[in-house]
């Protein structure tokens, strides 16, 4: 009701309040629902409420949670006063969560769990096995859950096997806010249910934050569920530097999947703590590439001065993609050991040295070149690798960076070394690459140059995703795991318009998800891959003839 006399009307309901006549002050109230009415009128009506005794404010308060009030700050306040006057009133708050209408029931439920009223347990697991409304359902979990009674973990079990999502994510919960060592069990024993109890279950895990829960946590970066295996990674890296022991424990003794994640989520958490354990690990010459690539990306995004002579190893790697992840992180670690060891690997003039020049430049590094452009070995083994083998774009930014330290005779050597054929691709395929690496987003861009392709990339996902349902390539290669939205996720947005036929869907990845074994061979889970929506896996490492035969299987000339 707009123009209400406010002094009037406080001076009234006081008068009722006094007089503990709740009819007349309910019908002084509803004037407090309209939306007209300035939010100073209604906020001081809620102070002399506050005033009241407590035989006359409950009813009032009953009353008010069945009217409309628009201003938040209003029904903020309104529960506020609700908090205030439920303290210590047990009894009342039972009456009220389970005989009244539902709007003041789902109120006086969350007041129940805030204040920790833990006599009103038997009636929440009352409510929870008898009660078919969702909302009550799962305000009555909530609250039960914020009372932590580890009896009541058999209650929030048997609720996970609701259909509702909603209410079985309240269940899982309110098993995580009850916490301990039975909890963090029980959640893990969600694990691989089905999707949607699979990224509550590691959510709900990740909020207990004890150590149990944490080596658990950890321990689900060895799943073979790619879901769990991201959530995981995604709440360790918003856990930062806490969870760096438990991650560098786990490392010791990992199986070579789990150890590559391990590496990657320690890289992405970026804790200067973590860089002893690296070290260790390469210095273990570990025979899988896919381990030493990860702990090369790791030291790039760790600077430190200890790793100068685990990376100038890196750069003589005999495989390329380590190398490339090796210089990347060289030019993050700059340091006079560092240079002295490039320098020596350069000078030997070898194959090494040449693969070592070339894995610098493929990959774009710049700081490293102000060191060795006055070393006459290094310039002729960029030479060589600028004009035979490196893509014009690589081409042009070294060229540019060499620029930038006064290589000028060099550039106009280059020059006249490269021997343009004046053609431009007869391969008119359109190729997306989507991997959050960019060091390997140089690579395929390197090879697909190479075999005659100009492929679009892209480092986030969320960027790839309205470009490919907008243009429609010819073929998308995707990593799988990436932070955010993995390989899987992005091919479930490109399969929601497209076929595997409208657009083949190659995933290049370490992992063993699509692997299965049979009498000892190691095969392609073909149903698994159908079901996914992908086209065709590459495992990494992969050499250029792999590369070459799995694009030309899509793409014919």
């Amino acid at each position: 009701m707009s123009g209400i006399n406010t002094k009037e009307f406080i001076k009234e309901l006081i008068f009722c309040l006094k007089e503990e006549d709740v009819v007349k002050a309910k019908a002084l109230l509803q004037f407090v629902s309209d939306s007209d009415v300035d939010a100073d009128v209604q906020r001081k009506a809620l102070i002399e409420l506050a005033k009241a005794p407590e035989n006359v404010v409950f009813p009032l308060l009953e009353y008010l949670t069945k009217i409309d009030i628009s201003n938040p700050k209003i029904q903020e306040s309104l529960y506020e006063l609700i908090l205030d006057k439920a303290y210590g009133n047990t009894d009342l708050v039972i009456n009220y969560i389970t005989q009244n209408e539902k709007k003041a029931r789902l109120l006086f439920l969350k007041a129940a769990g805030e204040l920790l009223l833990t006599d009103t347990a038997p009636v929440l697991q009352q409510i929870i096995v008898e009660d078919k409304d969702k909302d009550i359902l799962i305000a009555a979990t909530a609250s039960l859950g914020n009372l932590r009674l580890p009896e009541s973990l058999s209650i929030f079990a048997n609720m996970t096997s609701q259909p509702d999502n909603e209410v079985k994510r309240a269940a899982i919960f309110a098993i995580s806010e009850t916490g301990g060592n039975d909890a963090v069990d029980l959640l893990m024993g969600f694990i691989g249910k089905d999707e949607e109890a699979n990224k509550f279950a590691v959510e709900a895990l990740a909020d207990i934050q004890d150590l149990y829960a944490l080596d658990k946590l950890t321990s689900l970066l060895s799943s073979n569920i790619t879901i769990v295996r991201d959530t995981a990674i995604d709440h360790l890296m918003k856990l930062g530097n806490k969870a760096t022991p438990i991650l560098t424990k786990a490392s010791q003794n990992a199986e070579a999947d789990y150890l590559i994640h391990l590496l990657t989520t320690l890289g992405y958490i970026g804790d200067p703590a973590a860089i002893a354990s690296i070290i260790d690990i390469v210095n273990t010459q570990p025979k899988d590439a896919n381990i030493r690539q990860a702990a090369y990306e790791a030291m790039e995004r760790i600077p430190s001065p200890k790793t100068a002579i685990c990376l100038v190893q890196g750069l003589q790697d005999p495989v390329e993609a380590v190398r490339m992840s090796a210089a990347r992180a060289i030019d993050k670690n700059l340091s006079k050991a560092l240079v002295a060891g490039l320098r020596n690997v350069v000078r030997e003039g070898s194959s090494e040295s040449q693969n070592a020049v070339a894995a610098l430049i493929d990959s774009e590094v710049s700081n490293i070149f102000n060191f060795l452009a006055e070393e006459e070995t290094f310039m002729e083994l960029a030479k060589t690798h600028i004009t035979t083998k490196a893509d014009s774009a690589t081409r042009a930014t070294f060229l540019k960076q060499m620029k930038s330290i006064g290589q000028k005779e060099f550039i106009e050597n280059i020059a006249r070394k490269v021997i343009e054929n004046g053609k431009s691709s007869d391969k008119e395929a359109q190729i997306f690459v989507v991997d959050d690496s960019k060091m390997m987003l140089k690579l395929y861009q390197n090879k697909l140059t190479a075999l005659g392709y100009k492929p679009l990339i892209f480092n986030r996902p969320e960027d790839a995703i309205p470009q490919i349902i907008q243009r429609k390539p010819d073929l998308v290669i995707t990593d799988l795991n990436m932070p955010n939205i993995s390989g899987l996720e992005l091919t479930r947005e490109i399969r929601k318009k497209y076929t595997r036929q409208d657009i083949p869907i190659l995933m290049i990845t370490t992992q063993s998800d699509f692997v299965e074994e049979k009498d000892g061979d190691i095969n392609i889970n073909d149903s698994v891959l159908t079901k996914s929506g992908i086209n065709k896996i590459l495992h990494k490492p992969f050499t250029d003839e792999d590369f070459k035969a799995a694009i030309s299987n899509f793409l014919k000339p």
